[in-house]
């Protein structure tokens, strides 16, 4: 009782503490189709400071004077009553006055809100007033630089003669282009009059008839009359004697009248001759001539055009200045009709999302929380103060003494199964779990002997797992697993002795009432050659719990999953499956691996493929894992 006053003085003794808040966007609001940009922490920090700041401070004492708040109007008063807290993610400011008085801290906050915002607004002004007359005057300047380049420019462009900036389109470089283009065509007429008149003279030299167009005509109608009066001659041979010709005074002057005429046709060809010889001569020199002249005005020309290509570099120069100073006097333009837009933008007018209201509810002390920590101190200390006196009073009892034993069991997987010690190291008992029935003497019925089991009691071991279990366990393990491996079933493994061994014959008797001939592959015989000196010495019970022992410890060992399903069964049992799987018939099966129950040879049938019936003679009897 004393502790629960106690603690009730102490929860409701201390003074409220109050707060009101107004809730402030200290950036642009987004437009309704726009995307939320993030949060920028950095401005959110900077308003946060200047919310505390001295200029804000004072103007906020003079408001608060002003309305008749002069008890808090002083910077130092409102620094312990005022926080601004940024909200984590957002733009938000919360502006919170703490304090006893309710209605005092909400108008001190909302007063400090519309201070702010004021302050804001004056910014603005004042960095857009800056700003702008900052860029008006670069403008000014670099219109200036603008109207003195371009000045420079028409002139230079005036007396340079520079038509356009494309150089085609100037006189001098379209001169020189006109120089190059007729001087290879003088070039080209040079070569083919060369050509022409080296024609000429090799056909003259080989006597051929080379004369002018204009004279062929004439020269072939000589040519003609010619070859008529050496007709008439010959004919007028052939029809008169030449005694008769010499008195007739016409035909007498024949031949005299041909050879007149074969000498003025000779005089005509050599008069050709000449005068196609002087006409390629002449257009040989012509076309040369018109060469070297196009050649020397070229060369003059080439100092004119270098001349005119620097004072076009210069003028591109110029022009490439001139107009980086438009872009700039645009670029500044521009900035000028931004201007507005990034100061709003920089530094928006603030938006009030929430005014503080009177708080109601103290934010300190919690009184419903102390009070109930109060309470369950009190409590506790009356359930201590009980506990106390009982122990005090004796009531508390000294437990008694217990003592838990524990025998721990070592197995060394190495030890050789035919130790004595062995049942009693790995002494689990038979495995009655696969409904294995565990009777040694080969005089007991058949039934006794037969395999049976459920699906989920047997595990199929992989060729992998089988080859990892036999490189990793005792060379004895390893031999019991080769027998299981070729056919003999785990109930037969205590009737094998040294004298079923042939190594020689490949083969293994198995005795008993199941007796057989196990033909086993060769390399099963690394593994059996280490029962061939040991034969059996104990029970089969404890011969099947050794072996299930050591394979299932060993496949802990490897990391084999569930190693406990690791053991004689599971062994004998995927050389079984391995045997079903390549269709082997069922009636056969019993003939290699013993006597078989109905139920495992229903549960076998499942492995067997889908219209395969092969002899067991027809199938491969040797398991892969015993392959060489």
């Amino acid at each position: 009782m004393i502790s629960t006053l106690v603690g009730l003085i102490i929860v409701y003794g201390r003074d409220p503490l109050y707060r009101a808040s107004v809730s402030v966007l200290t950036v642009k609001p987004k437009a309704v189709d726009a995307r939320s940009e993030a949060a920028d922490i950095e401005h959110v920090a900077i308003q946060g400071r200047l919310l505390l700041g001295e200029e804000l401070l004072g103007r906020l004492v003079l408001v608060l004077r002003s309305a008749g708040y002069a008890e808090v109007a002083d910077r130092e008063t409102l620094r312990v009553m005022l926080t601004a807290v940024p909200i984590p993610e957002t733009n938000l400011l919360e502006l919170r006055s703490e304090g006893d008085d309710p209605e005092l801290l909400q108008q001190v906050a909302n007063k400090w809100a519309e201070t702010y915002e004021k302050f804001r607004v004056e910014e603005i002004q004042a960095a857009t007033g800056r700003s702008t007359a900052e860029l008006q005057e670069q403008q000014e300047q670099l219109q200036i630089k603008i109207d003195t380049a371009r000045g420079e420019l028409q002139a230079f462009r005036a007396a340079n003669d520079i038509v356009s900036l494309e150089r085609g389109e100037n006189r001098n470089l379209s001169r020189l282009k006109g120089l190059n283009d007729s001087l290879n065509k003088a070039r080209e007429r040079l070569v083919e009059a060369q050509a022409k008149y080296a024609a000429i003279q090799e056909a003259v030299a080989k006597g051929e008839t080379v004369v002018p167009r204009e004279y062929k005509a004439e020269l072939a109608k000589k040519q003609l009359e010619v070859e008529r009066m050496r007709d008439r001659i010959t004919e007028l041979n052939l029809r008169y004697t030449q005694r008769y010709i010499d008195r007739d005074p016409d035909l007498k002057v024949l031949p005299d009248e041909l050879r007149d005429m074969e000498r003025d046709l000779e005089r005509a060809i050599l008069l050709g001759q000449r005068t196609m010889i002087d006409e390629g001569r002449q257009e040989v020199e012509a076309a040369k001539a018109t060469v070297d002249s196009l050649e020397t005005e070229l060369a003059d020309h080439q100092n004119k055009v270098q001349v005119f290509t620097d004072r076009f570099k210069e003028f591109k120069s110029m022009e490439e200045r001139l107009a980086r100073l438009e872009n700039l006097h645009s670029d500044i333009g521009e900035r000028l009709a931004r201007i507005q837009v990034q100061n709003m933008k920089k530094y928006p007018p603030i938006q009030v999302v929430e005014w503080a209201s009177i708080p109601t509810r103290p934010i300190h002390p919690d009184y419903e929380r102390d009070l109930m920590i109060a309470l369950g101190v009190a409590l506790t200390l009356a359930l201590f103060s009980t506990w106390l006196l009982e122990y005090l009073a004796g009531l508390s009892r000294v437990p008694e003494n217990h003592s838990v034993g524990m025998r721990v069991y070592l197995n060394n997987t190495e030890q050789q199964l035919g130790a004595a010690s062995a049942p009693d190291v790995l002494d689990h008992g038979p495995r009655t779990d696969l409904g294995l029935a565990h009777h040694p003497d080969p005089s007991q019925p058949a039934a006794k002997h037969e395999i049976s089991g459920s699906a989920d009691s047997l595990s199929e071991l992989t060729v992998a797992e089988i080859r990892v279990l036999l490189a990793s366990v005792d060379p004895v393990t390893a031999g019991y697993c080769a027998l299981l491996l070729s056919g003999i079933s785990p109930q037969e493994l205590s009737l094998v002795d040294s004298d079923c061994i042939d190594q020689d014959a490949g083969v293994i008797s198995v005795p008993g009432r199941y007796s057989r001939n196990i033909e086993v592959g060769r390399g099963a015989w690394r593994f059996v050659h280490g029962l061939s000196k040991n034969p059996a010495a104990h029970p089969m019970d404890h011969l099947i719990a050794a072996l299930d022992a050591n394979l299932a410890v060993t496949a802990a060992d490897l990391g084999m999953e569930n190693p406990v399903r690791v053991g004689t069964i599971s062994v004998w049992y995927s050389y079984v499956t391995y045997l079903v799987r390549q269709g082997v018939r069922l009636t056969e099966l019993s003939k290699r691996v013993g006597p078989l129950s109905h139920e495992m040879k229903l549960i076998l049938a499942n492995f067997s493929p889908q219209g395969v019936n092969r002899p067991l003679a027809e199938v491969d009897s040797v398991h892969p894992a015993m392959q060489e």
